[in-house]
Order: C-alpha cells, then structure tokens, then sequence
C-alpha cells in the first residue's frame, strides 16, 4: 500500500503539470492574437475556408516556437490562418506565422495532417508571404498552393447572378526554397527532376501511379528523395 500511493502522487502531479502547461500555453497564443474582423462571404455557394469548423493543430512562429494543440481555421480566400482563443473568440496572429499543420480525424481523408509552410520565393506572381501546403517534406518537396475566389454567372433565363467559390490550385517542385512550377503529370515531374529520370519512370510503372492524384505525386517525389540520398 505504502508504494502505491507514491505512485499515485506523482501520476496526479504529472498530470496537474500537462493541465497547467496547456493552459500556459493557451495563454501564451491568446496573447499573440488580435480580434479578427469576419469576412462577409453573403450569398456565395460553397466555403472559403479549408475546413468549414475548427480544427486542432500546431502552429510555428518565425521565430521557431511551436504550439500544439490550437484551434484553427484556414481562409483560402484570404490566405489568412485563424485561432480561436481561450473565451472562444476568433483571432488572427499579430506574429509572423511560419507553419501549421491541421490535423483531421475523418478517415475518408487521404491527409490526416496537413502541413502549411511560407518563406518560399514565388515564381508566377504569388504574395511571398502565400501558404504552400507540404505534400512531399524532404530535401526536395512537393508543394501545392490553393487559393479560392468568387466567379460569378448568370444562369440561363435568371435575371439573379450566383456566386460560387472557385478553388485554383498550382503544384511546384522546392530545392532550398526555390519553386520551379509544374503540372501534375509525368512528363512534368520528370523534366523537372531530370537526374533521376530513368529510375523515376520505372517507379511510375511498377507502381502504376496516377500523377493526377496527390498521394501518388507525393510518393514519387518521396521516392526522388531516397533515390538522392
């Protein structure tokens, strides 16, 4: 009995210390948020957003501090990152935000965490400070930038236009942070990782990788990736 209640003590203080530190945590990212003034979408079919609810993540400054377990929301249409705070509240970061990651507990989605990074040079006309959402992570990465905007049209026989949410999405091959755009295909690919040419093409059959599908694209270029080691 004497051992037990030891042990007990530090299980319960242990778990105390994870509950303060989350909180400090809290604290500490409400900190860094400022009010976030909502964008009115009225009357526009579909979402803006990369996920319609809060999603819990993490979220790495420019500084390089990493805070797990925040609530976020991604605009796509802004290409503005949201948190919502300790009392609820949406905020943006006032901090220069680096990377975050969105994780999702349906299993009917391919990604199960989706990784966000900024601070690459753009090659056609991006803000330098865009997302790039992180499909293949390594010394040479597969990146995919999504924005959405509004199109508009006049149905047939409709005197009424309707709006609806239009995703554009562009895919780029990263070596030391320099982007070199590319379709998603394999004649694409392989002009754009020349050196390993060969080897590529024979994954592509053996492996009968549809390049249309990001997965497949992600495993390529992480095969690339073991290939130069």
């Amino acid at each position: 009995m004497n051992k037990v209640i030891p042990r007990f003590i530090l299980t319960s203080a242990f778990a105390l210390l994870a509950v303060i530190s989350a909180s400090a945590q809290f604290a500490i990212v409400d900190q860094m948020g400022q009010p976030f003034l909502a964008k009115t979408y009225t009357d526009v079919r579909g979402s803006a957003y990369l996920y319609d609810t809060w999603m819990t993540g993490s979220v790495t400054t420019g500084k390089g501090v990493t805070y797990e377990g925040v609530q976020l929301m991604y605009d796509q249409m802004a290409d503005e990152l949201m948190f919502k705070s300790e009392k609820g509240e949406a905020k943006t970061f006032i901090d220069p935000i680096s990377e975050f990651s969105i994780r999702s507990g349906k299993s009917d989605l391919k990604f199960k965490e989706r990784v966000f990074r900024r601070g690459f040079i753009p090659v056609d006309g991006a803000n330098p400070y865009a997302f790039y959402e992180v499909l293949a992570d390594g010394p040479t990465q597969l990146l995919k930038r999504t924005s959405k905007k509004i199109f508009e049209e006049l149905p047939y026989g409709s005197s009424t236009k309707v709006k609806t949410f239009e995703s554009d999405s562009h895919y780029y091959i990263a070596k030391n942070d320099k982007l070199v755009k590319v379709k998603n295909d394999k004649k694409a690919i392989l002009k754009a990782l020349p050196d390993k040419k060969t080897e590529l093409e024979a994954y592509i059959k053996a492996n009968r990788l549809d390049l249309k599908n990001d997965e497949a694209l992600a495993n390529l270029v992480g095969h690339y990736n073991d290939l130069t080691k």
